[in-house]
């Protein structure tokens, strides 16, 4: 077991978190990447001369963490990076009232006025046209007050600028978010918002995807910025609404 160790003066981890931190580093270390297989359990046990319960612990852990694919009768292999886990987190969060609505649209608003940014540096012809379509999409479902179709070319108009942003990140934490935003924006677009104010955030995706599409990335940034500042303010009305219909 010379491979594990703890840092001098730190609590000891488990065995199991040892091996799963020799994993790590073994993945590191061999420049292994999505897709690429890992040592076997066994292979693990005779190099650390560890238990196979301690290192079956280990290769769970990191599955759960979605780091490793296991399946019967496979090596485990390294994972693309997943939203699932941050998803649970952020979710865990506000269902226990550590986050509110408001941190979850603050925390949008800085990675997505950046995102807007970069998507005006980075956008293809293919995802401005892409964009210019979900606004017609959008403008349509207001005209026929359909709330569901408006609130998908929503989201698809900031899942394209993640995506164009070329920032793998961005695309990440948006996907995190996305459980806890739709529980948002069914109140953001639900009756406590007025018709005029439904008009003014179609508006200003529209500003933003024009600032976009002439690839004016301080213009896109503004555009995304005045967005999110609607919908702080008209979250905040209809959270308020709330409160008074229910007390």
């Amino acid at each position: 077991m010379s491979a594990l160790c703890s840092v001098p003066g730190s609590p000891r981890p488990t065995l199991s978190a040892q091996v799963a931190r020799h994993l790590l580093d073994l993945i590191s270390s061999e420049g292994l990447k999505p897709g690429g297989a890992v040592p076997s359990e066994v292979q693990i046990c005779k190099q650390l001369g560890v238990s196979r319960g301690s290192v079956r612990e280990a290769y769970r852990t990191l599955a759960a963490l979605g780091i490793l694919e296991i399946e019967n009768g496979r090596r485990p292999r390294l994972q693309p990076m997943s939203a699932n886990v941050l998803a649970q987190v952020f979710g865990y969060a506000l269902n226990t009232a550590q986050v509110n609505a408001t941190h979850v649209i603050e925390t949008r608003r800085a990675i997505e006025v950046q995102g807007a940014q970069l998507a005006a540096r980075h956008a293809t012809d293919i995802q401005k046209r892409t964009l210019q379509e979900l606004i017609q999409q959008m403008r349509a479902a207001f005209a026929d007050h359909d709330h569901a179709r408006q609130m998908a070319a929503d989201m698809a108009i900031h899942t394209t600028l993640a995506e164009a942003s070329l920032n793998p990140l961005n695309s990440l934490l948006l996907a995190a978010l996305r459980a806890p935003l739709e529980q948002l924006m069914h109140i953001d677009l639900g009756s406590a918002r007025t018709e005029s104010e439904m008009a003014r955030i179609v508006d200003a995706h529209e500003a933003i995807v024009d600032r976009v599409c002439l690839g004016d990335a301080v213009g896109a940034g503004a555009a995304m910025a005045v967005h999110f500042d609607l919908s702080v303010a008209s979250l905040s009305r209809a959270e308020q609404s709330m409160k008074l219909n229910h007390s």
